[in-house]
This record gives structure tokens, C-alpha cells and sequence, in this order.
């Protein structure tokens, strides 16, 4: 969807529907031919005074706008980028069900006051972008067009703030890179595989951005045997998919890692079968991570250090030679692993690719994004990642982009005990630790990656609850969230 910027006044602002955005006890703004509408709502009690309440208004004559809708922030010292954020996202989705063509969200003076250009103009493109996100699943019938092709910011009249525009480019665009990670955490598992997911990322390249991707033979060369592994009971071959962004004279690399189980059924430790079908989110982390060099290449991220992107991606299923339960794997830096649950697949495709990362790019700092259990759900629910890592300094840059951005985080600890918890009698690590004996299931997954990355500093962001099924937010209804990519945009860009 267009989003823009329009500097037109008020009464000259043409659109389908256009928004008047208000602070409590401020008189909204309107257009002249709503002026009596405007009388009659507030005559009637009708006008909104608490956090998304509205009002839907038509106009006495000739109008250039053809509905507004009265959109209250609620209090003024409550009015922050996330209440902008779910604002714009309540404003898209309005326009979305009276099937406007267009949209124009009109900030009044007060929600503008002590607000930069990016501080105001940012978050509403992003809502506005992400609020009108509907998935296209699958149908027999013809795919309908989103009525909603056009969204804007109306600049102030008066004061608009200093670089709203390019805020408003930018929030859009990145809000387009959410959308894109959306789209692939939403397919299907047979929809899309390691392939096709390699092959989305290819589509990526070009420009500064190259791409390449291991198929099952390079990375046997590679003794990447903690992947193939879990990729051995499918059909599907998996890939470890590379992404590398380089602005010329950078000064450092990071490496971006996200894993990409494209279907998870737990392998030999098969999963229960209710909620299965959710698996197909496994791969959310591998999904942030092309929404940042999705951000990248339209320009909404520009990262001044080199930026590699790894994604090991397979599946996960049972069949007759599928890794058990038992079984002894090496990781590409020799390290012996005892699989003592297939479930804990996730921690072994990232450990072959942050081991590879860590020696073959030498970076100055790895973040990875998984989907890697279940206990984080249970320790901070839907909104809320883990962040966990060796450096609390590049832990703590994590959390604050996270902050910034909407995408939030809370650090666990990574103590030597939890590194001990993960040595086993019959090879160098296990997979697991004891499970209800020692607790931690999130610190334990971490604390097994641990020791794949050495003294770079590295942050974990365990994305298992945050990734799919959080609450409705105005600018997400269900579905994938998109989550990691506002993050990593704000962290790298």
C-alpha cells in the first residue's frame, strides 16, 4: 500500500476517509462541512474521550472528504510510539471494513506537539502499513484486491514538525518489511519449504545484498551434522540460506541468524497432535531475518556495518531415518551432541549455523531470533521475547530496540550452572537439560547455543511467544506477527 505525506488544508484534503486524530479534551478538527456533524455529536455525548474510542461523521453538503472519523489518543501524557502505532492501525482497519479507497490521518497540534518528524511520522506509517496487512490464503475463488490502496499522513497546517516526510517513507517501508515476514510465517508448511523458502530469499538480492544457500551435499562437505540431522526424517532437503548486505568500508560485521523449521512435528519425540498445525510458524525467526534485508534493499534500513543473514531451514518430521532420541551428532566445529528429544531441533540447526558464521565471517557480534520453546510462553507470554546472551552490553542494545521499536524484551539470565546443565555423560553436549528437574527450559536452550559462539558477543531472542498469537493491537489481528524485524531494523539501521 502507498503511504504518503499530503500538505493540503484541511477542508482541501481529499480522500475516502479521513481521520481526525485528538488528544482527551481537545476539540477535533474538522473540515467545515462537518462542522454541524461535529455539533450534533457533541451534543449527543458522542465525542470519544478514551484510547481508540471514535466517532464516524458524514458531511452537510459538498465536501472534498466523504467521511471523517473522530479518533481520540486518549490522554496526552500517555501518548507514546506504540499508541501511535495502534492508532494508525485502528484508522486502516476502519477504512479497510467501510471499504475506502484512501486515507488520511490528520494529527492535531497537540498530538504533534514536542514530537520530531520521526518521533511522530514513524510509528503512524508503520500502523497505517501494518493495520491494513490481510493474508491471501489459499481459495478456489479469484483473490479479492484490498479496497484500501492509498494511506497519508496530513501534515499540519501549522508546525508540522522538521523531516515528516522521509519519517513517513521510511515507517511505511518498514512496515512493508513486517508485512513480507508476515506473508512467509503465514504459508503453509508445503507451501513453503527450505526451498522455496531459499528461494524467497533469493529474490532479495541485488544491489549491495548477495545471496547464496548450501544445499544437503555442501553442507555434508561443511560436516554440518547437527542440521542434517534433523532434516533426515523428510524428504524435503534442508538449505542454510545466506544473505550478505555490504556498504563498502565497513568498519564491522554482524551476523543475523533466524531459524527456519518450515514444519516442525517434533521428529521420533513427536509433538501432540492438537495445535500441530501451528508448526508452520517454526520458521518466524528465519522470517525476521529476510523482513530486515527486505527493510534493507527499499531503503528503510541502511546499516553502515556489513550485515550477513543466515538461515538454516528444514524440517522436522518422523520416518524411518529420522534421527532418535539417543542418537550421537557432530556440529560443524566437531562438537559431539547427544539427542536425547528430537524436539529440541531448533537449538541444533542454529548451532551448525552460528558455529560457521562465527568462524567463517569472524563478527564483531551475532543476534539470533528462534522460535525455540515453549517455556518462554510460559515464563513471559505473548508479548514479551527472552533475551539472552554473553554480553550484556550488545543484550542490553537488543532490548533497547526493542523498546524503540515496538518488538519488546526482557533479559534472562545465562549463568556457568546452566552451561553445566548442558554437558552429557555420552558426547560433549545434550540437547536438553532435565527437563521439570532443573526448570529453565528458555535459559537451557540458550545456554546449548552458548557454546557455538564463543567469546562474540551474542544475544539469543527466543521469539516462541511473541512470534504468532499475540493480543489485537490494531496493527495485528492474528496470524504471524512479523516480530524481529522492527527490532533488528532499529538495532542494525
Amino acid at each position: 500500500m502507498r503511504i504518503s505525506t499530503k500538505s493540503v488544508p484541511l477542508k482541501s484534503a481529499r480522500t475516502d476517509l479521513l481521520v481526525s486524530l485528538f488528544v482527551k479534551g481537545e476539540t477535533p478538527s474538522v473540515p467545515p462541512a462537518f462542522e454541524p456533524a461535529l455539533k450534533i455529536a457533541k451534543s449527543a455525548g458522542d465525542i470519544p474521550s478514551t484510547f481508540k474510542g471514535s466517532c464516524l461523521l458524514y458531511p452537510s453538503g459538498r465536501s472534498m472528504a466523504k467521511r471523517l472519523l473522530l479518533l481520540c489518543s486518549g490522554e496526552a501524557k500517555k501518548l507514546d510510539a506504540e499508541r501511535l502505532r495502534r492508532l494508525a492501525g485502528v484508522s486502516a482497519n476502519k477504512a479497510i471494513a467501510l471499504k475506502a479507497g484512501s486515507l488520511l490521518l490528520h494529527p492535531s497540534a497537540r498530538v504533534c506537539a514536542k514530537r520530531s518528524g520521526e518521533d511522530l511520522g514513524l510509528p503512524l506509517a508503520q500502523g497505517l502499513q501494518m493495520g491494513a496487512y490481510r493474508y491471501q490464503a489459499p481459495s478456489k475463488e479469484k483473490p479479492k484486491p484490498l479496497s484500501l490502496k492509498e494511506a497519508g499522513v496530513l501534515c499540519p497546517e501549522k508546525g508540522a514538525p522538521k523531516g515528516l516526510t522521509a519519517a513517513v517513507s521510511r515507517g511505511g517501508k518498514l512496515g512493508a518489511a513486517v508485512c513480507f515476514a508476515r506473508d512467509l510465517g503465514n504459508k503453509a508448511g508445503n507451501l513453503l519449504t527450505p526451498r522455496k523458502l531459499a528461494a524467497e530469499a533469493k529474490k532479495l538480492a541485488g544491489g549491495k545484498i548477495r545471496f547464496k544457500a548450501f544445499d544437503e551435499k555442501q553442507m555434508a562437505e561443511k560436516k554440518m551434522g547437527a542440521i542434517l540431522a534433523v532434516s533426515q526424517g523428510s524428504r524435503e532437503p534442508a538449505r542454510m540460506i545466506f544473505l550478505d548486505y555490504n556498504p563498502g568500508n565497513a568498519k564491522k560485521t554482524i551476523c543475523v541468524v533466524g531459524k527456519g523449521l518450515t514444519f516442525d512435528a517434533g521428529g521420533i519425540s513427536l509433538k501432540p497432535g492438537a495445535g500441530m498445525w501451528d508448526m508452520r510458524y517454526d520458521m518466524c525467526g528465519s522470517a525476521a531475518v529476510l523482513g530486515l534485508f527486505h527493510a534493507i534493499k527499499s531503503g528503510a534500513c541502511k546499516p553502515k556495518h556489513r550485515i550477513i543473514g543466515v538461515v538454516p531451514t528444514s524440517e522436522n518430521l518422523p520416518g524411518g531415518e529420522a534421527v532418535k532420541p539417543g542418537d550421537i551428532v557432530r556440529a560443524c566445529d566437531g562438537t559431539t551432541i547427544e539427542v536425547q528429544n528430537t524436539d529440541a531441533e531448533g537449538r541444533l540447526i542454529l548451532c551448525d549455523a552460528l558455529a560457521y558464521s562465527k568462524k567463517t565471517f569472524k563478527p564483531d557480534a551475532i543476534v539470533d531470533l528462534a522460535t525455540l520453546t515453549g517455556a518462554v510462553i510460559i515464563a513471559l507470554g505473548h508479548e514479551v521475547a527472552a533475551a539472552i546472551g554473553n554480553d550484556d552490553k550488545w543484550v542490553h542494545e537488543a532490548i533497547s530496540a526493542g523498546e524503540s521499536s515496538g518488538d519488546r524484551c526482557w533479559q534472562l539470565p545465562l549463568w556457568d550452572i546452566h552451561r553445566e546443565q548442558m554437558k552429557s555423560k555420552f558426547a560433549d553436549l545434550k540437547n536438553i537439560n532435565q527437563g521439570r528437574a532443573e526448570g529453565g527450559g528458555s535459559i537451557s536452550g540458550a545456554a546449548f547455543l552458548s557454546y557455538f559462539v564463543g567469546d562474540t558477543p551474542w544475544v539469543h531472542l527466543d521469539i516462541a511467544g511473541t512470534a504468532w498469537n499475540q493480543k489485537s493491537r490494531g496493527y495485528y489481528s492474528g496470524g504471524a506477527t512479523g516480530f524481529g524485524v522492527r527490532l533488528l531494523a532499529d538495532l542494525l539501521g
